[in-house]
């Protein structure tokens, strides 16, 4: 059995090899491109995808005989692919649909092979999803009424999908290949130096003392790892490992302790100045400045980790969770003097994107900045074995976003070939009869649908062309619109039937998915009420005028403090569960800045309920 083993053994180790090196080859790609070797986006995009693609290949492989062969045939032709992107494909565009059988069997190869792969890491529901959407294309012809479609011949529909700017290859991979990679390749170099721990461990020292302090560390530290990941689900898997256990430690309920990792990590996708890397795609389609976007993204982001902080807090006074001794927790002065520099490298990004460089350059520089810092402040760290963990790390973190984002391209694609993303948006607008409350919800549940299973950005890109254009003809501003659809679309990470961040945050705190489910969905409230509201008073994006802002920040400010007594059902002592109802709609009253009496009326309400609970209260003890 002895010449067995060693052949085995010989197997893993060129295995776990090739495993490196193409993590090596991944991050040094984009390293190059973002700073020096510039590529057309269909060459960046494929060759992004070969070696992502090599490395889902190499790190799942079929598990039948000859299953390794299969694999190796896959990646093969998979290099021949992006090989035949770099040789022919401007002069497939420039030919005007005309394509020669093999280039026809060429495509139908990207196809299938985009599919089986991304079912390795991602799962069945967004594999499924395509075939279905190329199966409407192919077939859609044959459907009457609305959804019907002219004839298209898989001779049409898979050059389409190989070469066209909306395909395989096209906006939505590029997004991966351009920017989602070097934010997590930062975010893994980052973890590398001991930023990682020194986040919590400050999150800690500030927040430790406070009544459910490892939660709010939680939250914060979740908070400022997951704006740079480009998927909520992968931000608790991350940070959830350490944040979950010490929330149970001190006395939250496994279910809860799940629910603050996931809509806090899940939050981290709306949060400038990264936003998941989706602020630079949303500048790209919309045309508005990144900036623009960053700036407006911010008070609706934090009034989001404002309620899930007050909820956080009245969980911890109703369930009477102690603070952390003093003499237990890290000291600020001390944590903040040993890794303020590890602070560095976010200012530098923050600069520089502000500064108008581009997202590229910008991770290039935080990666840069981020080095230089690791070799300051801990040089034993910056090993060449920590470093090759760092490169499999991020070659682990961007495997399902690029799968997600290839199969996202076949969804765009079938979509602009058949003209779907205007019937869509044309059943939404039909439905709402220019009502554009009606026209938000409907595409509210449309985003929690479409965006379900999705990394962010790719959710976004769907969403940005079958619902925005309806929600901005009925009158939203182009703005407005787009972070509505984005926001669903992040959230539709904690919401059933495919909450990604949920069942992952489940599966750390080993508590039941439902009602981890249903904990996640009330934190989560204000992410549901907010973009409501700023679609009709921009106040709250920060456009208008300076006083309607402040009065605007105030009232929200109030609101959300008021939403988190309401789902808690905890202020002083336990208030009822009508009080509670009624509180619900007094909150968003405060949310609204337009008409002002609307607030107003709003404080009173809310002031006269909580008068009522006390005064109640203060009778009930009398009389004990």
């Amino acid at each position: 059995m002895a010449p067995l083993d060693n052949n085995q053994s010989k197997k893993t180790n060129i295995i776990d090899t090739s495993i490196i090196l193409v993590s090596v080859a991944l991050a040094a790609f984009h390293l190059y491109t973002a700073s020096f070797g510039i590529l057309p986006g269909y060459a960046q995009s494929s060759v992004h995808w070969a070696l992502v693609a090599a490395y889902i290949l190499l790190t799942k492989p079929l598990k039948f005989k000859f299953g390794r062969a299969i694999d190796i045939i896959i990646l093969s032709v998979t290099a021949y692919l992006t090989y035949y992107q770099f040789i022919i494909q401007e002069e497939m565009i420039f030919r005007s649909g005309i394509y020669t059988k093999f280039e026809v069997i060429l495509s139908v190869l990207a196809i299938l092979i985009a599919i089986e792969v991304a079912r390795r890491v991602i799962g069945l529901i967004l594999p499924v999803i395509s075939v279905l959407f190329v199966a409407y294309a192919l077939y859609g012809s044959h459907l009457v009424g609305l959804f019907k479609t002219i004839n298209f011949s898989m001779n049409r529909i898979a050059p389409y999908l190989y070469t066209s700017t909306d395909g395989l290859y096209g906006q939505t991979l590029l997004v991966s290949a351009q920017f989602i990679f070097l934010f997590v390749l930062f975010g893994a170099i980052l973890d590398l130096t001991g930023a990682g721990n020194f986040f919590v461990d400050i999150a800690f020292s500030l927040t430790g003392r406070s009544r459910g302090g490892p939660a709010q560390a939680a939250i914060y530290s979740s908070m400022l790892m997951g704006t740079i990941n480009g998927s909520g689900a992968a931000n608790v898997v991350t940070t959830g490992t350490f944040t979950i256990p010490l929330m149970k430690k001190v006395g939250f309920t496994p279910s809860m302790s799940g629910a603050i990792e996931a809509v806090a990590s899940s939050g981290g996708q709306i949060m400038p100045p990264v936003m998941g890397a989706v602020a630079f795609l949303m500048s790209e389609i919309t045309g508005i400045e990144y900036a623009a976007i960053a700036k407006a993204s911010l008070i609706p982001a934090a009034l989001y980790y404002l309620t899930l902080s007050s909820a956080v807090y009245l969980t911890a006074r109703k369930e009477n969770i102690p603070a952390i001794p003093k003499e237990e927790l890290a000291d600020f002065k001390k944590t903040f003097k040993a890794g303020w520099l590890y602070f560095v490298p976010l200012i530098i990004l923050v600069v520089l994107l502000f500064k108008g460089f581009s997202p590229q350059r910008s991770a290039f520089g935080a990666i840069i900045a981020t080095l230089v810092v690791g070799f300051i402040v801990d040089k034993e760290r910056m090993k060449v074995k920590n470093f090759l963990k760092a490169f499999k790390s991020a070659a682990d973190g961007i495997a399902p976003i690029a799968a997600a984002c290839i199969l996202a391209g076949v969804i765009m694609g079938v979509i602009n070939l058949t003209g779907l993303g205007l019937k869509i948006s044309g059943i939404i607008e039909g439905i709402a009869a220019g009502r554009l409350v009606v026209g938000l919800i409907l595409a509210m549940l449309t985003s929690l649908v479409l965006g379900m299973g999705l990394p962010t950005s790719a959710a976004y890109m769907i969403l940005a062309v079958l619902v925005a254009p309806a929600i901005i003809s009925m009158g939203s501003s182009v703005l407005a619109a787009h972070l509505f659809i984005l926001y669903f679309g992040a959230l539709s990470t904690i919401t059933p039937p495919v909450a990604l961040s949920t069942f992952a945050a489940a599966g750390i705190a080993g508590a039941n998915i439902w009602k981890t489910g249903i904990d996640s969905m009330k934190l989560a409230a204000t992410g549901f009420i907010i973009p409501f509201i700023y679609v009709f008073n921009q106040e709250l994006l920060l456009v208008g005028q300076p006083l309607e802002i402040l009065i605007g920040l105030i009232t929200a400010t109030i609101g959300c403090i008021l939403l988190a007594i309401a789902l808690i059902g905890w202020f002083k002592h336990n208030i009822s569960i009508i009080s509670r109802i009624l509180l619900f709609p007094c909150s968003i009253m405060l949310f609204v800045t337009n008409p002002f009496m609307v607030n107003i009326l709003g404080s009173i309400l809310a002031t006269a309920i909580l008068g009522i609970e006390f005064f109640v209260k203060k009778k009930k003890l009398a009389k004990s």
